[in-house]
């Protein structure tokens, strides 16, 4: 009878211990590797101006957006400015002048998160957090 006992004990534990790795994701600290450069100038909500290198949206270097019912990828070598508007529910509007001088309205998820470099360290915002994003 002691051993069964043990035995439950040892597997409980070794269930509870299982769950304990990390979650994955980007190490804190860390800008992801992208295959282009790409130069930013972030303005967040409060006015702030963050200059940034290695720019990327998710670890991406293009702007993964909703237009419609539909989604739009555009590369960030195409952008000129993206200016962001209201968040509702799970989406925030933004308006993306690309360098060709078309303007559109789009959606990005609110929860995307924005990651570059700024010599001195690491820099990560969330999309809601943005107010404007300038590409050079």
């Amino acid at each position: 009878m002691k051993r069964l006992a043990v035995l439950m004990l040892v597997l409980v534990v070794a269930l509870f211990c299982m769950g304990m790795g990390e979650l994955g994701g980007q190490p804190e600290g860390t800008v992801p590797e992208t295959d282009v450069r790409i130069e930013a100038k972030i303005v967040d909500r409060s006015g702030v101006e963050t200059s940034l290198n290695q720019f990327s949206m998710d670890g991406k270097t293009y702007l993964d957006a909703l237009r419609g019912s539909g989604k739009l990828t555009i590369p960030f070598q195409q952008l000129a400015t993206l200016t962001c508007g209201k968040v509702t529910g799970d989406e925030m509007a933004v308006q993306v002048k690309l360098k060709s001088g078309s303007v559109m309205d789009l959606a990005i998820r609110k929860r995307a998160v924005f990651y570059g470099s700024t010599g001195y360290g690491a820099f990560v915002i969330k999309a809601r957090d943005i107010a404007k994003i300038d590409f050079p």
